[in-house]
């Protein structure tokens, strides 16, 4: 019971290998004679600590011995938790009929015994397992339930899960301003039960650390990661990896070392998700589509753990990185006349793209992906087209609109590729308009090495002197655009947000960007410039 005690302590100061290693020290203790409730709990916690560093096969193996161990009645706490653990495990291994199965007869099981915390945590499995999940509104707000039922059994570990559960379910339907409000309170919740670096709170650091990141707000994000280094856990390093992201993308040396170095140690998965990022963008960035290349294969290998879910989610943002070098290379063999160089790229293009539509189509969980997954496919898809036959306006078009819900790098880095298709196909004033909303971007970011990109396209292609209206404001995105419409005819935040949408928050960061953009006070001054430069149709009785 100490010994278990002890684990516990390990798995909430984040020492998550040390935790399992106590754990299989009380399970050699506990000895073949041990009583079956004892021995039940010593292996659904075993189970517990091995789903922590990844090994899935072996907690399903340990909480379905659980599970054998103790009768369902008469009814008891262990279990109920038993079972609740072995939920979870099952999941991890694709059996999700019969997770399914033992979560709804525990949470009965849990009701009857009024197991408040059981309840919290079976509900979240459940909501995992169900249409409504996460991403949709119907399944958060049975999270806010679990939670609550965690917070009044006054168990901080389920409620900093269904904490997480409600943040990355905002996430991955892109209401980002709704992530950030979960981050904000799961975070403040485990400072003050001493649980900064356990399990769900370094993934929640992460978390908001990757908002930061994906919202622009790249200075906060390096801020944030430099004040958490000392302090995080050697096994929570992941938890700042956004923040490589950031270093990656202002051309800062080192980057690609600091996230090998993630890699040192026993594996992590979270870990190797970051490093797999940074080392296939880096190679990517250099223009070294075999490395580019390498870094995909050996990423999902490592991720995949052979219980037949589907390809890791990242698969998708990967593929997509690796296929700007691959097509990169392609397009430079055809040009020089080496067609059947240019057809090797070409068909490891056609692979790439397959790993992005197959894991956006079935991803982790076994559903489509949202926004953030569904973007990356488009810049996956528009890039498999560039490596076959070039650059197609429409294809770029479609990979910039996915982006507009909410992260300016990516979008910019996909108006420049727009911008190299609009100028093959003579549209230079478009193109000139979107190389420099890009660049304005960049330099915002301070994003270096595409500043630099952008300054070669626009010297090359002989963008400085085309008129257009970027040469009196950068360009508005079409979200962007929508929204100073309906500023235009004086809604609110709030309503621009019912009309189009969005939360009240994320229309309120679009006004800002349009009255930076227009270099306006405020919204009044905003609207006029909109009128003066075309931007918007002004009402008919307002017409001298």
């Amino acid at each position: 019971t100490l010994t278990l005690r002890a684990s516990a302590a390990a798995a909430h100061a984040g020492e998550t290998h040390r935790a399992v290693s106590l754990t299989r020290a009380a399970l050699a203790r506990a000895g073949s004679d041990a009583d079956s409730e004892l021995a039940a709990r010593v292996r659904y916690t075993l189970a517990g600590n091995l789903m922590r560093v990844d090994s899935l096969k072996a907690a399903f193996t340990y909480s379905s011995e659980a599970l054998a161990m103790i009768p369902a009645e008469p009814p008891s706490h262990t279990w109920v938790w038993a079972a609740a653990t072995h939920v979870m495990a099952a999941r991890y291994m694709g059996h999700d009929e019969d997770a399914e199965r033992v979560a709804r007869q525990a949470l009965r099981t849990a009701e009857e015994l009024r197991l408040a915390d059981a309840q919290a945590d079976l509900i979240i499995s459940l909501v995992g397992l169900e249409d409504h999940n996460r991403r949709a509104a119907e399944g958060r707000e049975r999270l806010r339930q679990a939670r609550d039922l965690a917070r009044r059994a006054g168990n901080v570990s389920v409620e900093m899960r269904a904490l997480f559960n409600l943040a990355i379910g905002a996430y991955e339907s892109g209401a980002l301003d709704e992530c950030l409000t979960w981050l904000a309170e799961g975070l403040e919740r485990a400072n003050r039960s001493g649980l900064v670096s356990s399990p769900y709170a370094l993934e929640l650091r992460y978390l908001q650390s990757l908002i930061l990141y994906t919202l622009g707000r790249w200075d906060e994000c390096a801020r944030a990661a430099a004040a958490d280094a000392e302090r995080l856990p050697p096994a929570g390093g992941f938890a700042v990896g956004p923040a490589l992201y950031v270093a990656l993308a202002r051309g800062e040396e080192g980057a690609a070392e600091r996230a090998r170095a993630l890699l040192d140690g026993p594996f992590d998965w979270m870990a190797t998700l970051v490093a797999g990022i940074v080392l296939t963008d880096a190679a990517a960035l250099r223009g070294d589509p075999e490395g580019a290349v390498a870094s995909v294969r050996a990423t999902l290998a490592s991720l995949s753990d052979g219980s037949g879910n589907g390809r890791p989610d990242i698969g998708v943002r990967l593929a997509a990185l690796a296929l700007s070098a691959v097509a990169d290379a392609a397009v430079e063999l055809r040009l020089t006349g080496d067609g059947a160089g240019a057809r090797r790229w070409a068909d490891l293009a056609t692979e790439l793209v397959e790993v992005a539509r197959s894991t956006a189509a079935k991803g982790e969980d076994g559903s489509r992906q949202g926004p953030e997954g569904l973007a990356w496919l488009a810049r996956a898809e528009a890039e498999w087209l560039r490596a076959h036959s070039g650059p197609e306006v429409a294809a770029w078009e479609q990979a910039v609109a996915a982006f507009d819900y909410g992260d300016p790098y990516e979008l910019a880095r996909c108006e420049r590729r727009l911008a190299e298709a609009l100028l093959v196909a003579d549209r230079r004033e478009e193109a000139a308009e979107r190389a420099r909303a890009a660049r304005d971007t960049a330099v915002r970011l301070g994003a270096v090495p595409l500043r630099e990109e952008l300054d070669t396209l626009i010297r090359r292609g002989r963008l400085a002197d085309s008129p257009s209206a970027a040469d009196r404001v950068p360009a508005l995105t079409a979200r962007e655009s929508d929204v100073l419409r309906l500023l235009a005819r004086g809604r609110t935040n709030r309503q621009i947000g019912e009309e189009l949408f969005i939360t009240g928050k994320t229309a309120s960061v679009h006004v800002s960007n349009i009255l930076a953009k227009l270099g306006a006070s405020g919204r009044t001054e905003a609207v006029a410039i909109a009128y003066r430069e075309g931007l918007v149709e002004p009402p008919r009785d307002s017409r001298a």
